[in-house]
């Protein structure tokens, strides 16, 4: 069992939906699972954030940290390959629904990259959540073939759920008993480094626009 559950369930200091804490008390691993595979296909899920979550856990020694990071790379993987195989089943019209939820620019950059960099965009998709859905569903919209996508995004969902993991891990081995300051520092880390990806992605957004205007003109 869980320690601290009447603290857990009366905190306030997250959103209901970026606060996955209720879930990992209740069912552990499979909520780690479950959200990570959710926020392959629903970006609203909060899935880095429950590896980040389970791993204070862990550390608190109420899971154990290689499954944490099992269950986040199943997930990973299991979320990243239903957007694969949309975007391989799918029409013109999943690419105006993406449109509208994602945005036509992110829908277009995420084509364009996938066009440019190949095998090297299914490893490096999973650190780019604002990209990463329109990417994996251009990529099985492709001629990307699913064992070359599994196999690289394999290893990208193990790197990128071990270093979610390593965060709170760290931060629940230094808060050790105090388990709410150490999901404090966590998250805020976690955070941190969640805006520092958005404003370099959202550079590379603009790259790309600027690469396509560019072979506009050139073609």
């Amino acid at each position: 069992m869980i320690r601290d559950l009447p603290a857990l369930e009366h905190a306030a200091f997250l959103p209901d939906i970026g606060d996955p804490s209720a879930l990992i008390l209740s069912i552990g691993y499979l909520a780690v699972f479950l959200m990570v595979a959710g926020d392959g296909v629903f970006p609203i899920f909060p899935g880095e954030t429950s590896i980040v979550v389970a791993a204070v856990f862990a550390a608190q020694g109420d899971l154990n940290i290689w499954l944490v990071i099992l269950a986040g790379t199943a997930g990973s993987i299991v979320g990243d390959s239903a957007a694969f195989w949309i975007g391989r089943g799918g029409g013109g019209w999943i690419r105006k629904m993406l449109a509208k939820t994602l945005g036509h620019d992110r829908v277009v950059a995420g084509e364009h990259m996938v066009h440019r960099q190949g095998d090297l965009l299914i490893f490096t998709q999973r650190f780019l959540p604002g990209l990463r859905l329109a990417i994996n569903i251009a990529l099985g919209a492709g001629r990307t073939s699913f064992k070359r996508f599994l196999a690289i995004d394999a290893v990208a969902s193990l790197v990128w759920s071990a270093q979610a993991a390593a965060i709170g891990y760290v931060s629940g081995w230094l808060f050790p008993g105090k388990t709410w300051l150490a999901l404090a520092v966590a998250l805020s880390i976690a955070g941190v480094l969640i805006l520092v990806i958005i404003k370099r992605e959202h550079g590379r957004m603009k790259q790309e626009q600027a690469l396509i205007d560019q072979e506009r003109i050139d073609g």
